[in-house]
């Protein structure tokens, strides 16, 4: 993506006995997000009462989008393969980037 920053949460998406991922998501997975939630029965909460299953659902489309994973790579097999999706909260240069509208980050556990 060259030298623009996005917002967007990059995500690092850990499977057992699967390289682990990171990936950037864009706008075109939140899309796909906004036009498969309210299609799912029972309709899936919005992210921010749901951020795992949205974090998740955008980390399986940029996996797709990106061709990490074959587009044939159900949602429901990435769903039960993946063992933590977490915001990352640093850029591969070093730099803080965002983590994502539903991710607060709190104080240190301790």
């Amino acid at each position: 993506m060259g030298q623009v920053k996005l917002t967007n949460p990059r995500v690092l998406i850990i499977r057992e006995g699967m390289p682990d991922l990171e990936l950037q998501t864009t706008n075109a997975d939140m899309i796909r997000w906004d036009l498969t939630r309210p299609k799912q029965r029972p309709p899936w909460p919005d992210f921010q009462s749901a951020p795992i299953l949205w974090m998740t659902f955008l980390a399986w489309s940029a996996a797709r989008r990106t061709g990490a994973i074959e587009e044939t790579y159900t949602w429901e097999k990435w769903s039960d393969a993946v063992l933590e999706c977490r915001p990352l909260t640093e850029d591969p240069e070093g730099e803080a980037a965002g983590t994502g509208a539903p991710f607060q980050q709190g104080p240190e556990p301790g």
